[in-house]
């Protein structure tokens, strides 16, 4: 019974494994970088991001989303637990909520876009996160991309502190899927 247990174990990992997608990003601007991965399974999604400024601080976070096919694009809904470190701030944490939405055009392009929120209520140590970003991916081969967009970041400081706008601006990027 054990044994069977085990065996059923190590398949259900390996089939989960093989329906897997994983992906990692890296974006620049004038004025920050970025990265991020992510891994989906069965329509659930695993997401790691930073944002760095080296003016304005630093944002990172981990996220957990659901996939919804409409159509040919994909509608995902989800939230990610942020370490907030601005500059010229108190550092905090935020809960945002939010998601995203992917849609391929023809074979070589997608477009897409995504937005989180927290608000006072889900954050500590900061009055709000905001996040935003749209783009355009070019499909260079099967597993490699060239980005460029927009991506907005800022978190909204408690006591009278100044925000911090940790990205504003256009950006072109490479995206890496596996």
């Amino acid at each position: 019974m054990k044994n069977a247990f085990f065996a059923t174990a190590i398949g259900a990992i390996l089939l989960s494994a093989g329906a897997s997608a994983a992906g990692l990003s890296a974006i620049a601007s004038e004025n920050y970088v970025a990265m991020s991965a992510d891994i989906t399974t069965g329509g659930l999604g695993l997401t790691a991001d930073w944002t760095h400024n080296d003016d304005k601080g630093d944002a990172a976070g981990i996220g957990l989303g659901v996939g919804v096919p409409l159509g040919r694009a994909l509608l995902t809904l989800g939230g990610k637990v942020m370490y907030l470190d601005p500059k010229d701030a108190t550092t905090g944490y935020a809960g945002a909520l939010g998601g995203g939405i992917t849609m391929p055009l023809g074979e070589r392009f997608v477009v897409y876009g995504e937005g989180y929120y927290s608000p006072d209520s889900l954050s500590s140590g900061v009055e709000s996160y905001t996040e935003a970003k749209a783009g355009v991916r070019f499909k260079i081969t099967k597993n490699l991309g060239a980005d460029v967009g927009y991506k907005y970041v800022n978190i909204d400081s408690k006591d009278g502190r100044p925000s911090a706008e940790l990205a504003n601006g256009a950006y072109g990027g490479i995206t890496l899927t596996f």
